[in-house]
């Protein structure tokens, strides 16, 4: 282990102290930990000049180039989160581009207006737009019960598929555990050694027609399997220590979560998701239908970029969380429960700025899967190579 990456992995360690749920998962050396844990809290002062030190470290390694830009731009976001920590506060744009690499925009409302005229299209008829949503909603939720034996088939089904497509270890495996009480609908937590736990949040309605797409988000072949591949490859082969973790509020989130937003598209054509979704809602006896439910789910997809805006908002133009509410009932077409669950996220300091990841993450993937082509090729890199956005802007030939 080089003395940089055991003081980076330290670092993240102490960063946690003062900033709990900082490191997202860790499966590196059980040592390393320990001693980690034992060290006492350090000042915010300290932890600043400790940054500053590995980037002048960093600087005079003799790394591979694409190792270099990873640290480079992870230790970037170490010293941004202790900046914010220390009390600076920054246009959130700024924050977002520190911590991830991404250059978030309000997106026009005109975006979402097209996107209401196209779900109207492709919604059943009733009353006003949001009632007809909510109603298709109700009609796709499932009890706890019928949900998990679903999302456990699917699992399997994506498993074989991913092993096929990806190289997976046989070894490698998710559980599914049903939980309440969080602000986020599905979370993938890494446990190392090819092992996963993907907690699926029941406060709010679970409902069928997001379970494909959920299940290839947290699992195959998203989160559980670039985190294992990158064990397998970044950890294990070539022993850089710094991918033993993963932290929250760092590029490698803008990666992360732009993979998991493409993983299911990657993974099956749209006949395929169609075929694959009217089985699972013909087993759970619902009167829907799968190529309806694909449309309406692309006629969504836009309606991701609401949630930014609302953090716009809260945090640059100071509305209240009312105010913000409101916007996400009009704009994202929530329910007010809905609505409360987004501004819960985006309330939090871990997740204020998280929110731009899952747009435009993955919206640069998609731009580089639209200009080079091969697009598992390139999937396949994303999975197994340290990536950050500036990476892929390189690799699109943006400047």
């Amino acid at each position: 282990m080089s003395t940089l990456a055991r003081d980076y992995v330290m670092l993240a360690f102490a960063i946690e102290r003062h900033l709990p749920g900082y490191i997202d998962a860790y499966f590196g050396p059980e040592e390393v930990k320990a001693e980690a844990e034992s060290r006492p809290k350090q000042p915010l002062a300290i932890l600043s000049s400790e940054v500053e030190h590995l980037m002048r470290s960093l600087a005079a390694a003799s790394f591979e180039t694409q190792r270099t830009d990873f640290l480079s731009a992870q230790l970037v976001a170490m010293r941004t989160t202790i900046r914010l920590l220390q009390g600076e506060r920054l246009p959130l744009a700024q924050e977002v581009k520190l911590l991830f690499g991404l250059e978030p925009a309000w997106v026009d409302e005109a975006t979402f207006a097209e996107a209401h005229r196209q779900l109207a299209e492709c919604l059943p008829p009733g009353e006003s737009l949001t009632e007809r949503l909510a109603a298709y909603k109700k009609s796709a939720q499932v009890s706890v019960a019928t949900a998990l034996p679903l999302l456990e088939g699917l699992r399997d089904r994506l498993q074989t598929l991913t092993h096929q497509r990806f190289s997976m270890p046989i070894e490698e495996s998710f559980e599914l555990v049903m939980v309440s009480g969080q602000p986020w609908g599905a979370y993938n937590w890494f446990l190392g050694q090819g092992r996963s736990r993907v907690e699926i949040n029941t406060d709010l309605p679970l409902r069928a027609t997001s379970f494909l797409s959920m299940i290839a988000h947290e699992g195959y072949p998203g989160h559980h399997t670039e985190l294992t591949l990158k064990e397998i490859r970044l950890l294990q082969e070539h022993t850089w220590q710094e991918h033993g973790l993963t932290l929250i509020n760092s590029p490698s989130c803008a990666i992360a979560e732009g993979i998991a937003n493409c993983a299911l598209d990657t993974l099956l054509t749209s006949d395929e998701q169609i075929a694959w979704e009217q089985e699972l809602f013909d087993r759970a006896s619902l009167p829907l239908d799968a190529t309806r439910a694909l449309q309406i789910r692309k006629a969504l997809k836009p309606l991701g970029g609401v949630v930014g805006n609302a953090a716009f908002m809260m945090y640059d133009q100071g509305a209240s969380p009312d105010e913000t509410i409101a916007y996400l009932q009009r704009w994202a077409l929530s329910d007010p429960a809905e609505a409360r669950k987004s501004i819960e996220f985006i309330s939090g300091p871990l997740s204020r700025s998280y929110t731009f990841n899952y747009t435009f993450g993955m919206d640069l993937l998609e731009e580089l899967f639209a200009i080079q082509g091969r697009r598992q090729t390139w999937f396949t890199r994303l999975l197994t190579e340290p990536v950050t956005p500036a990476m892929v802007h390189r690799w699109i030939g943006r400047p």
